[in-house]
């Protein structure tokens, strides 16, 4: 029966990827039964992040990676092991004491047949490169110097323990280290870390390997990867849990795993080289899969849309310069860490990230952390636009006040994902998108700019830039939803609800292309649809304001207050100060009737919206429908203060005064009315009505002549409750059907 042992190296610790981590999966071939393993697994399992001497830079997530590992290992799809047979030593308890123990005890516990385990994860090194000293994994107590001197384990003593344990126990062994990692370390200067790593690679005897990533290169960790992950550690569990099974015969072979960790590794690392290496024999099975969970990594893929670029971490680049003694890059690359911190990214030119790392980048000492450095720029370049896209998506209502208060920040987005795009290449996988983005920001900078200054212009260039998005990714859903908001703003409606529609079947259930297809089915008259997708907006996002709000203003023109003022109330519930919300519930209240509520949200709204002439002019409108008369008058006049030619204030003064019987006073407002705004038929119709009631009819006459002409087919006097004295005057009946044949009397 032929042994393998399986040294797999995770030399990875970077952005953690877009999804959580799963620990339940698949099983070591090794821990099923069959004819050639019956044994028993043991494991020993070090994870060390926070060495005990300062003089070693720490790491990241080393023990969160170590304590993955042993989770699985424990999880059905790991074996179900119990902690009397899996030895988890993080950091203080990770010395070299304790990692030699659970070595020793590995020797004393495994019979033929068993599978052993070994996993480290954190800092490998040399002192000098010379064929007696291949290399060390630093244990939590190592020295920062003298590695022979204790606090290490060096690799002769793994490669003696491996073979004891494959050849003399005939036990399968499985060697997983992490220690392709950048720091300030005694053999900085000799390039100890690949030196280890070059070592590592090479076979013991007849074991297979896998490897983070080639022997001249460092492994990424960071956030992105399982909330704090290696890059490499991370896609190689995913691996191992199913997505790895290219023949989909639920078993894991070498050779699959290392497809997929190439398609997987150097593709979310980019523009940072990390390719993993495998040593072996390709058809080695190394795990088995769990169909279950198989399937549900498989809908959290398709369910993740995340397509930003997360910035990576790595704490070694600080000790790798110190080690190298350049004193100068050493203090331009800390300005340059310093500008990314402080968010002075393009600008100001002189000394921002982008200048300082151009003058950086072609540094030999820097040459292994080039990529990640460039990586990192142009993560932080387009964190910003990625993160108001991803809000914008999720309906976020401060991302959408941002919006429409044309927020500052928008202005930078398209030079920002401009030299993001240049950072990462042509080649990166997400290349594509930031084009994309460039151009789609720069259309809705056009477009909110157009809304300001009423400039069609600036909607025309808005469209092309849509359009250009749209040729870079051509299922954007906010391009879509873009291209109907320009739409509407041109009085193109039909095309603008084609555009919702487009962005909905790209993203059915994003609410906001929902909530705008009710808007625009307004503006084309047709509320039985409105409705419809009103609804389904709200059912996609009860707490989105602007959903409530639509269908509350369908329900309002289609006269159901009831459901109006529900809706209008849900919209202030979810967003307080969403303003029109309180003068639309205002004005359902005052349609049906409960004059004092709408007194009440007319007069929030006022407090958020004390510039708005008209609901001083409503405010005033309805005090006198409440008998609060003398409050009525000061609305007016506050309105008439702040515009003294505003037409409905002073026709609802010229009202007031005409119920008030100052008949004078009200003559005095209509004739300002129709001083400042000549061609306003209601005016003169006022002051007809006025004339009649100072027993004048020929002065009415005159009057309603100029009415007349400003009113060719009699709509206002038609259709303005106000002017019923004026209409069923019997001498004026006459008149009109005498001067004006087409006039009928309603």
């Amino acid at each position: 029966m032929r042994k393998y042992m399986l040294l797999l190296l995770l030399c990875a610790v970077s952005p953690r990827a877009m999804f959580g981590q799963t620990e339940r999966g698949v099983t070591p071939v090794s821990t099923a039964p069959s004819k050639e393993n019956r044994g028993k697994t043991y494991a020993v399992v070090v994870g060390i992040s926070d060495y005990q001497n300062p003089n070693i830079t720490d790491l990241h997530f080393a023990d969160r990676d170590a304590a993955a590992f042993a989770q699985y290992l424990k999880s059905p799809a790991g074996g179900n092991l119990d902690s009397s047979r899996v030895t988890l030593l993080l950091n203080e308890a990770a010395t070299a004491g304790q990692f030699a123990a659970a070595l020793d005890g590995l020797l004393e516990q495994s019979k033929e047949g068993d599978l052993v385990i070994i996993y480290f994860a954190g800092h490998g090194d040399v002192e000098k490169k010379t064929i007696s000293q291949p290399g060390f994994l630093l244990c939590w107590d190592a020295p920062a110097r003298v590695y022979m001197g204790g606090g290490t384990f060096g690799l002769l003593y793994l490669q003696e323990i491996i073979t004891t344990l494959s050849v003399q126990t005939k036990a399968q062994v499985l060697v997983i280290t992490d220690a392709c990692r950048a720091g300030k370390l005694a053999g900085s200067s000799i390039g100890g870390t690949q030196a280890t790593a070059a070592n590592l690679s090479r076979q013991y005897a007849g074991e297979v390997k896998i490897m983070s990533c080639q022997p001249d290169e460092l492994s990424l960790e960071g956030q992105a990867w399982g909330g704090g992950r290696g890059v490499f550690s991370y896609y190689l569990l995913r691996g191992m849990q199913g997505l790895a099974d290219l023949n989909a015969d639920n078993k894991i072979n070498l050779l699959e795993i290392e497809r997929y960790l190439m398609d997987q590794v150097p593709r979310a690392a980019a523009p940072h080289s990390q390719i993993p290496l495998t040593v072996g024999s390709k058809s080695t099975q190394i795990a088995r899969v769990d169909p279950a969970v198989l399937a549900a990594l498989k809908k959290e893929e398709a369910e993740n849309t995340s397509t930003g670029l997360v910035a990576s971490t790595d704490r070694g680049i600080i000790g790798a310069l110190e080690a190298s003694n350049d004193s100068i890059v050493l203090a331009l690359y800390n300005d340059f860490e310093k500008a990314m911190k402080e968010g002075r990214l393009l600008y100001p030119a002189e000394g921002s990230a982008w200048a300082l790392f151009e003058r950086l980048k072609d540094e030999p000492t820097l040459t292994p952390f080039k990529g990640l450095m460039r990586r990192n720029l142009a993560a932080a370049l387009q964190d910003e636009a990625q993160q108001a896209i991803n809000d914008y998506l999720s309906a976020d209502p401060v991302e959408m006040r941002k919006r429409w208060g044309f927020d500052a920040r928008y202005e930078r987005f398209p030079e920002n994902l401009d030299k993001a795009a240049i950072l990462v290449g042509e080649s990166h996988f997400l290349y594509k998108s930031l084009r994309a983005r460039q151009h789609y920001f720069a259309g809705l900078n056009q477009r909110l700019r157009g809304e300001r200054v009423k400039n069609s212009e600036s909607y025309q260039i808005a469209v092309a830039e849509q359009q250009k998005c749209l040729e870079w990714e051509p299922e954007a859903p906010y391009a879509f939803n873009e291209l109907g908001l320009l739409d509407r703003r041109r009085g193109d409606y039909k095309a603008a609800a084609t555009h919702f529609e487009q962005a909905i079947a790209l993203a059915p259930c994003w609410v906001l292309p929902w909530a705008n297809l009710c808007s625009v089915y307004m503006d084309m008259e047709n509320p039985a649809e409105a409705e419809k997708a009103g609804r389904q907006a709200v059912l996609l996002d009860s707490a989105f304001a602007l959903a409530q709000y639509n269908l509350g203003t369908t329900y309002l023109a289609l006269s159901e207050l009831s459901k109006a003022k529900y809706h209008f109330e849900k919209t202030i519930f979810y967003d307080p100060n969403y303003s029109d919300a309180y003068y639309n519930l205002g004005l359902a209240c005052a349609m049906d009737g409960a004059f004092e509520q709408a007194e009440r949200m007319w007069t929030l709204y006022h407090q958020q919206r004390p510039d708005d002439i008209s609901c001083l002019v409503d405010l005033g409108e309805v005090s006198v429908l409440l008998h609060k008369k003398e409050q009525a008058l000061q609305f007016y006049r506050k309105a008439l203060d702040m515009d003294p030619a505003y037409p409905r204030a002073l026709l609802k003064l010229g009202e007031y005064y005409l119920l008030e019987n100052q008949l004078d006073a009200a003559e005095a407002s209509f004739l300002r009315l129709t001083g400042s705004h000549p061609n306003n038929p209601a005016g003169y119709y006022f002051l007809a009505n006025t004339a009649l009631l100072q027993q004048q009819p020929e002065k009415a006459s005159g009057y309603l002549e100029k009415a007349a002409q400003r009113d060719s087919d009699f709509s206002v006097l038609r259709k303005d409750t106000r002017l019923e004295n004026l209409r069923n005057d019997a001498r004026f009946v006459g008149w009109l059907e005498q001067r004006y044949p087409k006039w009928k009397a309603p």
